[in-house]
């Protein structure tokens, strides 16, 4: 079985079957789909080390994930970066591989780079662990592109996608604030990430901006992104007299609108809750859940892009692309 027979199949020319295959040059994204659809009931697998030594290219890009303990909706997150990331590549005829390493446990961040070692890669997606450049610099040692996704490092120069955290954490706290709500609490993750960073620093800049207290009593930074440990904060800052809480976190959100079920506490008119990733769950909670909309799948699609960008030997005409981030307005905060 060949190109041409795939060619005959979908009934597109030649020349689009072999740039397709071969990542020779982009096609549509229907007619990648003909294609791959087309190659898999044929069964027809290209000579990889024809290419390979052709091209001196492995068409394969890695990308390197944290990953947590719990099978939850931070992981969620990550798969629909992956799923962005993923088209984008196959419509240039690249394939992607997966690492991880545990988001809990930065300093294993190099445990998720043996991959590399084992595979000839293109180019490297890549979810720092931590804010500094030192941290990831070996990784520039690989010899091939890197795209940092989702979060940034001080220090070093490689492009970038991710969200406008802290402005959109600002926008929350402001919504709140127009509520009534003076006792404004803050849920989120105690990590060494700049997404965990830019969301503390967004409220702590509207504290200063409206003149609110800064209330230590009202701030928990957990260890995890975890439903229980979204309970226990709810718990401390409700026992600190909170009468809004920002929770910067899916999972941290989800414990928190658990713990106001028990303690039996109403959503919005005793306390108000605005939560971070609207996932499906947040239009079926009572009330249905205010909370930032992320479109993850265009930041892991745009990473890609600015990669195959340097693939072909260009730098992209923007080093730093963030991908606004919304706040979609349900209930749970007030008004």
């Amino acid at each position: 079985m060949s190109i041409k027979t795939i060619a005959e199949m979908t009934g597109l020319s030649i020349t689009t079957v072999s740039h397709a295959l071969n990542g020779t040059r982009p096609v549509s994204q229907r007619s990648m789909e003909l294609i791959n659809e087309a190659a898999a009931q044929i069964n027809y697998r290209p000579n990889l080390a024809a290419q390979m030594m052709k091209t001196h290219r492995s068409r394969t890009v890695a990308i390197i994930i944290p990953a947590t303990e719990q099978n939850n909706s931070t992981n969620c997150f990550f798969f629909d970066v992956l799923n962005g990331a993923k088209s984008r590549l196959q419509e240039s005829g690249y394939e992607l591989i997966v690492s991880t390493y545990p988001e809990s446990r930065p300093q294993d961040f190099f445990s998720g780079m043996s991959i590399l070692h084992r595979r000839w890669i293109d180019g490297i997606l890549l979810v720092p662990p931590t804010l500094r450049y030192e941290d990831i610099a070996r990784i520039e040692d690989c010899g091939v592109p890197v795209v940092l996704v989702d979060r940034w490092v001080k220090g070093g120069k490689l492009p970038l996608v991710c969200s406008n955290n802290r402005e959109v954490t600002v926008e929350a706290m402001k919504v709140l604030y127009q509520a009534g709500r003076r006792r404004i609490a803050f849920i989120g993750a105690d990590f060494p990430n700049s997404t965990a960073v830019e969301r503390y620093q967004g409220y702590l800049d509207v504290l200063e901006e409206l003149g609110l207290p800064r209330d230590e009593l009202l701030i928990c930074r957990m260890d995890a992104y975890s439903m229980s440990c979204g309970m226990e904060a709810a718990r401390r800052v409700l026992g600190a007299g909170a009468d809004a809480i920002f929770a910067a976190n899916s999972m941290l959100c989800l414990g928190t609108v658990k713990e106001l079920q028990e303690q039996g506490i109403h959503v919005p008119e005793q306390v108000a809750v605005i939560g971070f990733d609207n996932y499906e769950w947040t239009e079926i909670t009572n009330p249905p859940l205010t909370a930032v909309t992320q479109n993850a799948s265009l930041m892991g699609r745009t990473a890609s892009e600015l990669l195959l960008q340097l693939l072909d030997g260009k730098q992209p005409e923007q080093r730093v692309v963030r991908i606004p981030a919304a706040l979609t307005i349900r209930q749970s905060h007030g008004l």
